[in-house]
């Protein structure tokens, strides 16, 4: 069946966003939990933009690749080209799912970076291929090369600061193991990077030589309790941290009691702009129970939170602080 330009280009985005999530299946959870305890480069951009990012350059991916497609041609050996050009698009795409899986999914910093490399070499060599197609092709996949270049730094950072040694020296020397905690006065983690409290608050710029600040508060909502199964009473409170735009971002981090000292966990996001009621430490499971408010789905993010929300998280083996399944 021969299918017209319509349907050609509405298959080929749905290919390249299928992509996409597929390999969000294996991002998701990690973000918030794995990737969360990560230490980063400086230059690593908060979480939540990759989604957007990802979302339009995979849209992107598809208009190429229905250029390509729709290039058609009764000359045999033209039409060799374009399904060889198409047959390498698939080959990076399926790289590009390949790398969530290898990266988020086995937690495998270094053997992401193997990956994304080959996937860099797919895609540039199907901007070759697309040049000479069409033009106006491979120029839309500038800006994913781009990206994944930037990618690629990021996933090496992660690798080489994420090394044993580089781990152990930071968690001994800057992730303080205090004899008597201070809430106020600690270090811990926020998506990947050291925060240093003093007296309550911590004001960074954003970016060497920006005027942008970074100022995370704490905020309070104490609780005591086991978290960790050892007996010794763990302790979790809440931070607020603003990044100079409209929202002021809340986390719950708990500060784990061991026999001489304590070390905290990773910061665990909470919401933006919420309402925080309670702070609770269920004994039996040994869970950290947040309560607070929210704002109902579609509402503005200035209308006042009114929507009750319990939110359970938990302390793996491992220290780190992570959301519980509901």
């Amino acid at each position: 069946m021969k299918l017209n330009s319509t349907l050609k280009l509405i298959l080929a985005i749905i290919v390249s966003e299928l992509a996409g999530v597929i390999g969000s299946i294996f991002t998701v959870s990690a973000i918030p939990n794995w990737y969360a305890t990560l230490v980063k480069s400086v230059v690593n951009p908060p979480s939540w933009i990759f989604g957007p990012v990802w979302t339009t350059l995979y849209l992107l991916m598809g208009v190429a690749a229905f250029l390509v497609w729709n290039k058609s041609s009764r000359w045999k050996p033209d039409r060799i080209e374009i399904r060889k050009a198409l047959d390498v698009f698939v080959l990076q795409l399926t790289l590009n799912v390949l790398w969530s899986i290898i990266f988020f999914g086995l937690h495998s910093p270094l053997w992401g970076f193997v990956e994304i490399v080959l996937m860099w070499l797919a895609i540039f060599w199907t901007m070759v291929l697309f040049y000479k197609i069409s033009k106006p092709a491979m120029w839309l996949l500038v800006p994913y090369i781009l990206w994944v270049s930037f990618a690629g730094y990021l996933n090496y950072s992660v690798w080489m600061l994420n090394q044993v040694g580089a781990v152990t020296q930071i968690n001994s020397s800057q992730i303080a193991s205090q004899t008597q905690f201070d809430e106020k006065n600690t270090t811990f983690m926020i998506d990947g990077q050291l925060v240093t409290l003093v007296n309550g608050i911590s004001i960074v710029t954003e970016a060497p030589g920006s005027a942008s600040k970074i100022t995370t508060t704490y905020f309070g909502n104490e609780a005591t309790g086991d978290l960790t199964g050892d007996g010794l009473p763990d302790t979790a409170f809440l931070i607020t941290q603003d990044t100079g735009g409209s929202g002021l971002f809340y986390y719950a981090v708990v500060a784990i009691k061991t026999a001489n000292s304590y070390k905290t966990t990773n910061a665990f996001f909470i919401g933006d702009r919420i309402a925080p009621q309670s702070t609770n430490i269920i004994a039996n499971s040994r869970e950290l129970q947040i309560n607070y408010a929210e704002r109902r789905p579609n509402e503005p993010m200035t209308t006042q939170p009114s929507v009750g929300v319990t939110l359970l998280l938990k302390v793996t083996p491992t220290g780190v602080l992570e959301g519980l399944t509901n």
